[in-house]
């Protein structure tokens, strides 16, 4: 009798063992990582005047780095094509510092502009050589760019930009130019913008967007898509209206954008110009 308690008390002991051996070697699944979806190609195609797609296309495709910063934008217009420009941004840390732009396939990348960052904001940007002479200078207002002031050697190209923010979308932009004669800059031009809930998927490229294009475009640092944009006289009369439907994807990104475009002056029916593609890549994988 003494023997098979002396047995059972073994067999338990080892139980005992089995089943914690097994607690401890359990495998614990990990938690699947969230896609992070970045725009990585654009295809755009012009609508022709009877309504039909035009079989040439423009391409974008775009690159970041590892911590997700952009890298470059590759723009091939045309099926031969007929231009070819690869843009790249340099960083100090991760504020931009300089653009340099390859203008064909065997080309050396040349510097186009550069631009000087203070408490990691970009404070100004400008062509090389021309830092202190013709410039573009930022204003902040709680963190937002509320104003673009352009400073040229001949004060007759002098302008400037006002920007009115809602949450964290652009609704509103005030274009001012330099009177020929009395210098003094006067408002030109009025342009503003309503938003879908969809993201604006160009956001990471807002920097290469201000230091490429003659005239800033901070409207690229709002948070969501344009819905909307009319473009208006210094006295408010609308003479241009530009309306984008899209269609979004499974992951709830724009897949495709039609624009269309309104002559209000003439009061012309709306009219679709261009349709655009995007494709994404997941930067958490």
């Amino acid at each position: 009798m003494k023997k098979t308690w002396l047995c059972m008390a073994a067999l338990a002991l080892m139980a005992a063992s089995c089943s914690s051996n097994k607690s401890d070697d359990a495998v614990i699944p990990e938690t699947p990582k969230t896609g992070e979806w970045y725009l990585s190609e654009i295809i755009r195609r012009d609508v022709n005047n009877d309504g039909t797609v035009s079989s040439y296309k423009d391409s974008t495709v775009i690159t970041y780095n590892p911590d997700k910063t952009f890298n470059s934008r590759e723009e091939f217009k045309g099926a031969v094509p007929s231009y070819y420009g690869l843009y790249k941004v340099v960083y100090d840390q991760k504020n931009i510092t300089k653009l340099t732009l390859q203008s064909g396939k065997t080309a050396s990348a040349a510097l186009v502009a550069e631009a000087r960052n203070t408490n990691n904001q970009l404070v100004r940007y400008f062509e090389p050589g021309y830092a202190d002479s013709r410039y573009d200078s930022l204003v902040y207002e709680n963190n937002k760019i509320v104003r673009v002031v352009y400073i040229h050697e001949d004060k007759r190209n002098n302008a400037k930009w006002e920007y009115t923010w809602q949450n964290d979308n652009v609704v509103e932009e005030r274009e001012f130019r330099a009177n020929p004669t009395t210098l003094a800059l006067e408002l030109t031009g009025i342009t503003k913008h309503t938003y879908s809930d969809a993201p604006n998927v160009s956001r990471p490229m807002a920097g290469y967007h201000l230091l490429r294009q003659s005239s800033p475009n901070v409207q690229q640092l709002s948070a969501n898509e344009v819905n909307n944009s009319t473009l208006a006289k210094a006295d408010g009369t609308v003479f241009a209206e530009y309306t984008y439907r899209r269609s979004l994807n499974d992951k709830k990104l724009p897949d495709t954008d039609t624009c269309w475009y309104r002559n209000v002056t003439a009061n012309t029916p709306a009219q679709a110009i261009t349709i655009y593609h995007y494709k994404y890549i997941d930067l958490n994988k």
